[in-house]
């Protein structure tokens, strides 16, 4: 460009003379078209309004982040600080913006938020959602079913009505077809067990560990007739079935089979 430029005043030096460009002075009035200010001034607005709202138009939306589980738990740490522990088969989408945090699920998982007071950190689990600052719980679908597990803070879980408040140690689930969830009364001990490995007890109902055991293995825990209102204190680790019913069995001095 400079080049052209310097090519240009050598022209103009080379051929001016003095007042050759006087009668372009006299004719100004009649040959050079005035644009009028105010038409010059709406165009430079007009303009900056398109490159406006250009800019507007091509602003990225919010990030999206998607994480699976194959055949194994894993977890995942989220661009907000938080994490989440995937069960086999669990999904999540992640998006992430000024307005919030929102996660799309299927599956079972393990939620650790980070807590940031200006963007609240919200769970869609199909016909539910969980709705929190800073906390961590725990969201599984069975069957249709939606269950919230508090491990620490404070949840909202609704429906597509009213919700309920979740403090540590409470659960609730939102059946299918359910407008509002409920507060279960007698939630299982181990809710996260197939994060950690262990099953804790203490002075817990028998029929409440068979339960909880069924549930996690897909196989029926069952004691005999003569286990009346036992109790069990203790724990163990998730070992295979048939030798967590033994030890049942061992340390309650009754038979629990598995089928």
């Amino acid at each position: 460009m400079q080049e052209n430029m310097d090519r240009m005043l050598g022209f103009v030096l080379k051929h001016y003379r003095q007042g050759a460009f006087d009668d372009v002075k006299k004719t100004e009035s009649k040959n050079v078209r005035r644009f009028p200010v105010w038409k010059y001034a709406a165009a430079v607005t007009a303009a900056a309004a398109a490159v406006i709202l250009f800019v507007f138009l091509l602003r990225p939306g919010p990030s999206v982040s998607e994480y699976l589980a194959a055949n194994s738990p894993i977890q995942v740490e989220l661009p907000d600080g938080s994490s989440v522990t995937l069960s086999p088969g669990a999904r999540i989408s992640y998006s992430d913006s000024k307005a919030g945090r929102d996660v799309e699920m299927e599956g079972t998982a393990l939620f650790k938020v980070a807590r940031d007071e200006s963007r609240p950190f919200r769970v869609d689990a199909g016909e539910s959602a969980v709705e929190v600052l800073g906390t961590v719980f725990q969201v599984k679908q069975s069957d249709g079913d939606v269950f919230v597990d508090v491990l620490e803070g404070k949840v909202l879980f609704s429906g597509s009505e009213d919700g309920v408040v979740l403090t540590p140690g409470m659960e609730s689930v939102l059946q299918k077809g359910a407008a509002s969830p409920e507060i279960i009364d007698n939630p299982f001990p181990n809710p996260i067990a197939w994060v950690t490995g262990v099953f804790k007890y203490e002075s817990t109902p028998l029929k409440t560990v068979l339960g909880e055991l069924s549930d996690y293995f897909g196989k029926e825990f069952t004691a005999s007739s003569d286990a009346g209102g036992r109790s069990l204190t203790g724990s163990f680790s998730t070992e295979d079935p048939e030798s967590i019913a033994e030890a049942i069995s061992a340390a309650l001095e009754i038979r629990v089979t598995v089928k």
